[in-house]
């Protein structure tokens, strides 16, 4: 049997994404994505180390596989049909954009002669996602010009190796594919894929000495490998203080947490004010932080490979290399006495009740290097305020974008990389936008536990101006939904667990169990602003 172009260039295609260290492929099957997704069963069948997850919602397949690719670290393929199929992929790329993910969409498409002209299923998804990507191609599979296949070999290699270097980014790979669409399977012929190799980029500096003496890292969250223990050496060698976002991986003991929280009670007095801050990572999740750094003055550096994302545009420095590098090469002569006065502070008393207690609670109870998804919005501002870093610092969220579109089935991504129990903390509204995505739970046997902090709406909107027009404020931003989330579990057959005090989280985080679990809080919106004000209240000057 001789192999026809389209089966070919398709297995070129996979076999190319797979020597450029693609191991993952989320699939949304539809009827244009027959030879790709056919071909790629087939080889994940031959290749036990290719995994392929199947989701019927491409919305949720989208943030399934940013999930992956954000615990790992590496490329993840998204495999879609034509037409508006493709456009559900738009929030997960936009994301994967900002947050500088290498998330990779195949799009299979319908042909040139079927395009503007009212083919059912067809749109233009040339670029569709626009500079929401990196790099674009088209790969036109069943072309049957033996160049095509070469240019596929290289092309597919050489955009792989650009999106995961800095700053990372998406990838879309469109394929125009025409009927007949079945591929030709259990084809007996080799497919070799000529390597492209690539010399790794030089990531290095010349020494410095500091001559300030006092200076302070602000580590900010974690896009790229990790540098805790870099960051606590230096910290520890030079009396350098770090404040560390819940985000950063670096947050513990010997971290400043809660930042936020300790401006807001003018705690930062001029004793704190350092004459140079060092900042890594993205945007930190605490607003107040950048505005203290403007509003004073402070002389900020940036260091890292995706830097110059600074909306305060308080940034006198760039260094665009990575944080290990940097802290390799530099010293600095700091004042022993002003390191301990920024370590006093995590002394200061804070008075956590509400919502937030169930962020304390997870930061005493969790297993060693438990990973942890956080929900945008009231969630992740309250792990950054409580959660210190006790057992965990594997913290992660979508602060790219910081939409709640696509929580649920981000975690469960980062859920599927690891057969180690990981936990979701959550609101009821960022659960019901990402229901569909509980049934990617239930058909993988997933190990989480998904915490829903239930306050029958938009907690975080009650700490905002528009909570002053109360006679709007519930239709408009409040939206109470009512959800019954005992009956989410059981449409989707997962276990459920309701408790009354964040205490009791305790218990339940020890009971074992199989699958995921549904752990409902219930919280009250107005009581929650009142817990927030007394956390805030609590930190005082000593």
């Amino acid at each position: 049997m001789t192999i026809n172009s389209l089966t070919k260039n398709t297995k070129h295609l996979l076999h190319a994404l797979y020597q450029s260290g693609v191991r993952h492929f989320v699939v949304s099957p539809g009827s244009r994505t027959t030879p790709v997704a056919l071909l790629l069963a087939e080889y994940a069948r031959q290749n036990k180390n290719i995994k392929l997850y199947i989701d019927v919602d491409e919305r949720s397949a989208g943030f399934f596989a940013l999930g992956i690719a954000k615990r790992l670290l590496e490329p993840v393929a998204l495999l879609g049909t034509s037409g508006t199929a493709i456009t559900e992929y738009t929030s997960a790329v936009a994301e994967a954009h900002i947050s500088h993910i290498p998330l990779i969409v195949l799009s299979t498409d319908r042909p040139i002669e079927l395009q503007d002209n009212g083919a059912p299923q067809t749109i233009p998804q040339h670029q569709i996602f626009g500079a929401l990507t990196k790099k674009f191609v088209v790969f036109t599979l069943q072309d049957e010009q033996p160049d095509v296949t070469s240019y596929i070999d290289f092309m597919t290699q050489k955009l792989v190796h650009e999106i995961v270097m800095a700053p990372k980014g998406p990838l879309q790979i469109n394929l125009p594919l025409r009927k007949p669409l079945m591929p030709q399977l259990n084809e007996p012929t080799t497919i070799v894929v000529p390597p492209l190799k690539f010399d790794k980029t030089a990531d290095s500096m010349p020494p410095m000495q500091l001559s300030e003496s006092r200076v302070v890292i602000i580590a900010g969250p974690n896009e790229g490998n990790d540098y805790q223990s870099e960051v606590l050496n230096f910290s520890k060698k030079y009396h350098v203080p770090v404040i560390a976002d819940v985000l950063s991986r670096t947050r513990q003991k010997a971290t400043i947490y809660g930042i936020d929280a300790l401006i807001k009670a003018n705690i930062l007095t001029a004793i704190y004010q350092p004459d140079l801050v060092i900042r890594f990572g993205a945007t930190p999740i605490s607003a107040r932080i950048l505005e203290w750094l403007k509003s004073e003055n402070i002389p900020v550096w940036f260091v890292g490979e995706d830097t110059l994302a600074d909306h305060s545009r308080h940034v006198s420095r760039v260094s665009q290399v990575s944080p290990t590098s940097f802290l390799s090469q530099i010293s600095v002569n700091n004042d022993a006495d002003f390191y301990q006065q920024w370590q006093h502070l995590n002394q200061k008393k804070r008075h956590i009740t509400g919502e937030a207690s169930i962020a304390h609670v997870l930061d005493r109870v969790l297993p060693d290097q438990t990973a942890v998804f956080v929900a945008n919005s009231m969630a992740i501002r309250d792990m950054d305020d409580v959660f210190t870093g006790q057992t965990t610092q594997n913290i992660y969220a979508n602060r790219g974008a910081n939409g709640i579109d696509g929580i649920v089935s981000t975690a469960l991504g980062m859920s599927s990389t690891s057969p180690r129990r990981s936990v979701l903390l959550t609101g009821d509204l960022t659960l019901f936008h990402d229901m569909n995505g509980l049934m990617m739970a239930r058909q993988y046997h997933l190990p989480i536990d998904i915490i829903v902090i239930n306050n029958n709406g938009g907690a975080i909107f009650s700490f905002l101006p528009q909570a002053t027009a109360e006679s709007y404020f519930d239709m408009l931003f409040g939206t109470p939904l009512n959800l019954n989330v005992s009956k989410i579990a059981d449409l989707y057959e997962l276990a459920y667990v309701k408790i009354k005090t964040a205490d009791e989280l305790e218990r339940v985080i020890k009971t074992p169990v199989t699958g995921t679990r549904l752990i409902e809080f219930e919280s009250n919106r107005s009581n929650n602003v009142k817990a927030h004000q007394q956390l805030m209240g609590g930190v005082q000057h000593e």
